[in-house]
């Protein structure tokens, strides 16, 4: 890893999802520091979440920004339109989500969530929309700096994600911060 040069940076599709997978495994290795001593990332290591990238990407309204060196994935974010809850789920105008933002743990504190978290705000942006939202694991008290630090503020909104086994808090923000 070079950290005098930023990793290049460009768009994610379906058939990156097995490195973006694995980046999100590593990610997911960390919550082993704050989760109960049981608990295990969802689904067969890899193939439940590359499945689950490829699957989303290939829709037109997902969004993915990836950063890479040397050939191997060290962070990214997914964006799409926000959506209601439910079995009929329906957009919900102006706002927009990010899905995922995952940087492998080697990475961290060498910007590369910022240059990502600031690409899906330009995204949220092009869109037109006039905020953002996200879910973010209540335990997890570095994404929360993080999202803190970035003018996200907690909506006090709640719910349990089953195939994670956690408990996400809700996050907003305005896509436009006054400077």
């Amino acid at each position: 890893m070079d950290a005098r040069q930023p990793p290049d940076q460009r768009v994610g599709e379906p058939q990156d999802a097995a490195a973006l997978a694995a980046v999100t495994l590593d990610a997911f290795e960390t919550y082993r520091e704050w989760t109960p001593e049981n608990w295990n990332p969802p689904g067969v290591p890899g193939e439940h979440e590359a499945a689950l990238l490829a699957e989303r990407l290939a829709l037109p309204d997902y969004w993915c920004r990836f950063e890479e060196s040397g050939g191997e994935a060290v962070g990214y974010v997914v964006l799409r339109d926000a959506v209601t809850t439910g079995n009929d789920p329906r957009p919900i105008p102006g706002l927009a989500h990010i899905w995922h933002l995952f940087v492998r743990p080697a990475w961290w504190g060498k910007g590369v969530a910022k240059r990502l978290h600031d690409a899906a705000v330009g995204e949220a942006r092009r869109r037109g929309c006039e905020a953002i939202r996200l879910w973010t694991p209540a335990g997890n008290a570095r994404a929360r700096a993080f999202y803190a630090r970035e003018g996200w503020c907690e909506t006090g909104g709640e719910h349990y994600a089953a195939e994670l086994d956690l408990a996400l808090l809700e996050y907003r923000r305005p896509v436009m911060l006054d400077s």
